[in-house]
């Protein structure tokens, strides 16, 4: 209920705010609240993951692509990198930045940092697209909604081509395994 709060709360900041290009990034401001506590008591990682969510909704919504709301659009993320750097305490304010890093034909790549006061928390970048009616939308039609939209992806980094192609191989090896123990 806590995330669902928070979410209809940024979405409502988001439609008042000014609009904004696919590439710009977009800021949420939280603050850890018990229920985002784990044994350890400080943030769960499963928590950061979750808030981004609420990060690219705030950046959908900003540079246009908010018409999921009216469209019955269901936003989909098909794969995570995350990396935490620093714990997040009990009432402690921190901020995810999220932006576009680029796309292909089918995918659009999120980064997301979770900061405080700076100092990076976590970082993590997410594989997503997005369905209609249980049909996908290519990214050509996503960005078609967008504003502000280059007419080429930017090159992503090279640490994300990197994780792209071991999630690749990864894929590879098990659907060989599979196909070798069917």
């Amino acid at each position: 209920m806590g995330n669902f709060l928070r979410l209809c709360l940024v979405v409502l900041r988001s439609l008042r705010s000014r609009p904004q290009g696919i590439l710009d990034p977009s800021v949420v401001h939280l603050r850890v609240w018990p229920n985002d506590l784990d044994l350890n008591v400080h943030m769960n990682n499963g928590r950061y993951l979750s808030l981004m969510d609420i990060g690219r909704v705030d950046l959908m919504v900003r540079c246009g692509l908010g018409r999921w709301l009216r469209r019955g659009w269901q936003p989909m993320v098909a794969a995570s990198f995350c990396r935490h750097f620093r714990p997040l305490n009990l009432l402690q304010r921190f901020e995810i930045r999220s932006r576009v890093l680029g796309w292909d034909e089918k995918w659009l790549y999120v980064e997301h940092r979770i900061l405080r006061r700076g100092t990076l928390h976590a970082l993590a970048v997410v594989k997503a697209l997005v369905a209609e009616r249980g049909r996908l939308l290519s990214s050509a039609e996503l960005l078609a909604c967008a504003a502000a939209v280059p007419a080429q992806s930017p090159p992503l980094p090279p640490w994300v081509r990197a994780w792209l192609r071991s999630e690749r191989e990864a894929i590879d090896q098990l659907k060989a395994e599979s196909a070798g123990g069917a």
